[in-house]
């Protein structure tokens, strides 16, 4: 099937639903690779000794000098890729004291990457140069020497998209769990079956194979009976 360089999962299907143009013609970075990057009550993060979710945000204290803020593999919208590149972007505010140091450990990066402007409020991106053979956990892992806090928040983790995959996907793999769809390729509305019921019927176990970008492009699918909660998984092949 090519080279596969990008795939997206559709849980949503109680309308018609198209594919990502995001995902399948990837402008300078991939899709999110965070979930609830705005830290919202802390979910799906885990803070540990010095770190700690509050507000909406991720608060590093010192006490005991060293604490970490996690979001787990399994808890990530997008997982590593295997050296790749990544921008995080955050942002500082209410530092004071002295400033901790925090980095993003090698559970995610090849190599531990400091964050910047820990002592001075604003917005600021770094670069992960490599990501790490099989990266795991999202991790900031902060250490301290002296008295101080810094609180972080709206995070964003996205893979930069490479000159070589600024290209057109040539073809879409897609496959259907927990309950059949109705799809069409041509612009029509798929509706469900027990309505008008347009379009073809793609059963759970099915695969279906996308070989025009036209194609791809006007993909429309719909749960086959209302809310059953069909998923559709698809990957991209751009070579």
């Amino acid at each position: 099937m090519g080279s596969p360089k990008s795939y997206e999962k559709l849980t949503t299907i109680t309308a018609a639903t198209g594919l990502s143009a995001t995902v399948y013609n990837p402008a300078g970075y991939y899709p999110e690779s965070l979930t609830n990057g705005a830290l919202a009550s802390g979910t799906s993060w885990t803070g540990a000794n010095d770190f700690s979710s509050s507000a909406d945000t991720a608060v590093y204290t010192h006490s005991s000098g060293a604490g970490t803020y996690t979001q787990a593999v399994t808890a990530l919208a997008r997982t590593g890729k295997s050296g790749a590149r990544y921008d995080f972007t955050y942002t500082v505010s209410s530092p004071t004291g002295t400033a901790p140091t925090i980095s993003i450990s090698t559970a995610f990066a090849a190599t531990a990457c400091a964050l910047t402007g820990l002592g001075m409020a604003g917005t600021y991106t770094i670069r992960i140069p490599v990501a790490a053979a099989t990266p795991g956990d999202f991790v900031l892992s902060g250490t301290s020497a002296g008295a101080g806090a810094v609180t972080l928040d709206t995070f964003s983790l996205k893979e930069i998209v490479e000159d070589q995959d600024r290209r057109q996907v040539k073809r879409a793999v897609i496959t259907v769990e927990t309950a059949a769809i109705n799809f069409c390729v041509d612009g029509t509305t798929p509706t469900i079956t027990t309505g008008t019921h347009q379009g073809h019927l793609l059963n759970v176990g099915d695969v279906l194979t996308l070989n025009d970008i036209a194609e791809i492009r006007n993909f429309r699918c719909i749960n086959a009976v209302a809310s059953s909660g069909s998923v559709v998984k698809v990957t991209y092949s751009f070579l």
